[in-house]
Order: structure tokens, then C-alpha cells, then sequence
């Protein structure tokens, strides 16, 4: 009888618990704050972006280092000129900061952003080029034409560079 009492003790417990969760207001967890973008429509429909915007960035990243085929559409650059917010002092905010476009969703969702170790967080002026560091102060600006030329360059100099090493 004991065994009998605890057991729906537990089930009063359990269902008044599912009662209090059922009944707490939605905005419990604030939602992240997007700021608004700088140009007029984005590259993708918004939803779409929200949901595939990192396999966007792989694919365009993919046939950029893997190909040498550099197109803006799906650009973090290009994401960066329209989505960068800029402070009163009119810099752009850059990702360790608060307010930045990609940390705010980044930080709701617990997903960790790579792209920024090797990335500007932000807009650079008008910077044509990859800050890639090149084996022999190679300028990128000049080798932009042949992208894949100028990484098999790179990773030939890596190459030697590591048989010097052995």
C-alpha cells in the first residue's frame, strides 16, 4: 500500500511539473537580436539563409581553395558588407564584440564560429584581396586571375618547406 501511494505521488509530482512547464510564457529565453542588413534584398530568401547559410559558405569556400573559383554570392566577405552592424563611432562591429550579425544567432543556437580564425569579422574598406599570408610576399592582387595557380604555389613552397624541415 506503501509502494501504491508513493508510485502516484510520483505521477502527481510529474504531471504538476509538465502543467508548470506547459504554462511558461514563450518569451522565457529571449530571442537574438538580428540586426538589420545594409542592402536591399539578400542573396537568398531570409528563411532559406537562416536554415543553409553554412552550406552556402562550405560550397563557395570548397570551389574557392579547391578550384580557384571566387565568385561574391555566397561570400563571407559579401556577407560582411551588408550584415556588419557599425558602432556611433562608425567601425564596424567586429565578432568578439557584442551585437555582432553572426554572434548573436551563433551564441542562441551554442554553435561555435570557425570562420573568424582565419577572417576579418568584419568589412575592411575596400580590401580586393584574401589576407592569406603567401610564401615570398606573393600579392594576391596580382594573382587573383589564376587562383589555383597561386595556391598550388602556396602549398608547393609548404611542401619544400616541410622536406627542409625532415
Amino acid at each position: 500500500m506503501a509502494m501504491n501511494g508513493l508510485a502516484r505521488l510520483l505521477r502527481l509530482a510529474a504531471g504538476a511539473a509538465l502543467v508548470l512547464t506547459l504554462s511558461a510564457p514563450a518569451s522565457a529565453v529571449p530571442l537574438p537580436e538580428i540586426p538589420e542588413a545594409k542592402g536591399e534584398h539578400c542573396v537568398e530568401d531570409p528563411a532559406v539563409m537562416r536554415k543553409k547559410h553554412m552550406d552556402y559558405l562550405k560550397h563557395q569556400r570548397d570551389e574557392t581553395m579547391h578550384q580557384g573559383i571566387r565568385t561574391t554570392k555566397y561570400s563571407l566577405k559579401q556577407c560582411l558588407e551588408c550584415h556588419a552592424p557599425v558602432k556611433e563611432s562608425g567601425q564596424a562591429v567586429a565578432q568578439e564584440e557584442s551585437g555582432h550579425f553572426c554572434k548573436n544567432c551563433h551564441v542562441y543556437a551554442g554553435v561555435k564560429i570557425d570562420c573568424f580564425e582565419c577572417h576579418a569579422t568584419r568589412p575592411e574598406g575596400n580590401a580586393n584581396f584574401h589576407p592569406m599570408v603567401t610564401p615570398g610576399g606573393v600579392s594576391l592582387n596580382k594573382a587573383r586571375d589564376d587562383s589555383g595557380a597561386l595556391l598550388n604555389r602556396v602549398a608547393a613552397a609548404h611542401s619544400e618547406q616541410a622536406g627542409a624541415n625532415q
